[in-house]
């Protein structure tokens, strides 16, 4: 299953504190709060479930602690109800359907109930958008520019896709290799990848120098993949997100325009907790983005 986290994703967990004078008594004992990650995509099992407590900022961050093995997890559709499991992969929990023929359906409706043993209900629900598929896809093999600012309209990574139910989407382009290259040239060299570096404000010490994906959302089903998209040369994945509303939301609040340390309750979709139960299509293309001539 592709994980959307932006995943890359950051768990938005809310801090919840009280603010006293230096005179005041120290605040009262932290209440964790539950946390649901869920996301369905359509034409896959039902996967990487995650349940959680939000943990103090005064205490170092402990993720065995804040993970919640034994809740009892279900999802329903249609009167059907399937329950759960919890496993660890790469050392990262989170609940799982065991029947991988069950797959996510297009356009229709799953609820979420999640039972810890504090006594804890969380309760969401999704509606699965319309499957999307290309219309135009990224080309195989992409050749970048010496200079990206001077392009004909033909250079462009022009994509396209069937419309969704929403007139917004989320585009994502992941590099796939970041140590080889030449390996996928022919014939085979033993050159090595390198950064694009095409955004000069992304240097090691910047927050998103070390991650491998680039995300936005545009407002329609067509556009030109522009060429900051790519962090990295040679193997790269572009994909689409038609996503539910939660999702979509989730995502601008979280992950556009800068992230709040505030949580803010509009932000959720999840009654009894914090968090989000979101459902999208996926279209995705790997290509090959060969490096710029060099002058």
């Amino acid at each position: 299953m592709k994980r959307i986290f932006f995943l890359s994703i950051i768990m938005f967990l809310p801090v919840l504190f009280s603010l006293t004078a230096c005179e005041d008594q120290p605040p009262t004992q932290y209440v964790p709060v539950p946390f649901l990650e869920a996301y369905l995509i359509i034409g896959e099992p039902i996967d990487n479930i995650v349940v959680a407590r939000s943990q103090p900022i005064t205490e170092p961050f402990d993720y065995s602690r804040m993970m919640v093995s034994d809740a009892e997890v279900t999802i329903s559709t249609q009167d059907v109800e399937y329950r759960l499991v919890y496993r660890v992969r790469d050392d990262v929990g989170s609940y799982y359907y065991p029947d991988t023929t069950l797959l996510v359906l297009p356009e229709t409706q799953y609820r979420i109930t999640v039972r810890i043993d504090d006594g804890s209900v969380m309760q969401a629900e999704t509606v699965t958008p319309r499957s999307i598929a290309w219309t135009i896809p990224p080309r195989d093999v992409i050749h970048y520019p010496q200079d990206t600012t001077q392009l004909y309209s033909h250079d462009s990574l022009r994509v396209a896709w069937t419309p969704g139910n929403s007139t917004e989407y989320i585009i994502r382009v992941t590099a796939l290799d970041t140590l080889g290259y030449g390996t996928y040239l022919q014939p085979p060299t033993d050159e090595i990848n390198e950064r694009t570096n095409n955004l000069p404000f992304e240097t090691p010490q910047s927050q998103n120098f070390y991650t491998k994906a680039r995300w936005g959302f545009i407002q329609t089903n067509q556009a030109p993949t522009v060429w900051m998209a790519f962090r990295w040369y040679g193997r790269n994945d572009v994909s689409i997100l038609a996503t539910d509303t939660s999702l979509l939301e989730w995502f601008k609040a979280t992950q556009w325009g800068g992230r709040s340390v505030e949580y803010r309750e509009q932000y959720s979709n999840v009654t009894g907790g914090v968090g989000v139960f979101g459902s999208a299509s996926i279209i995705s293309k790997e290509v090959f983005l060969v490096k710029r001539e060099r002058p």
